[in-house]
């Protein structure tokens, strides 16, 4: 019997630590830039290995919609890309984050279309579902 209760815990404890330590859920906070700051939400999820995320920002209390580019979740980091259209300028986010507990907070870069800058900041989270 004894043999059963060691194989167990090596298949059940990295199982649920796995479990324990997904990044995958509902992220909501603040993101604040050079000239401006809203609110941000990021949906984290996982199907088969491969991950996908909904985000949304708000910017002068409109929200603004964004399609995802690039997810790579990697241990505690976060690199993300997203697209939105804001009063007629195409822009790309890139967000560079860390997981701590329930946090994710990090960097973004806000590039044009055409590749100029247009801002840089600063976004913390926390996990709400």
């Amino acid at each position: 019997m004894r043999p059963l209760h060691i194989f167990l815990v090596w298949i059940l404890v990295p199982v649920l630590a796995l479990a324990v330590t997904s990044p995958a859920g509902k992220y909501a906070g603040t993101w604040v830039g050079q000239q401006s700051d809203g609110g941000i939400n990021i949906v984290l999820a996982q199907a088969a290995g491969d991950w996908t995320a909904d985000v949304s920002f708000t910017l002068g209390g409109q929200e603004v919609k964004c399609k995802t580019v690039r997810i790579k979740v990697d241990g505690t980091n976060l690199d993300l890309a997203y697209e939105f259209n804001v009063g007629g300028l195409q822009a790309t986010s890139t967000v560079t984050g860390k997981f701590d507990g329930d946090k994710l907070e990090g960097k973004y870069s806000t590039k044009s279309a055409e590749g100029a800058d247009v801002d840089q900041g600063t976004f913390k989270t926390t996990l709400t579902k």
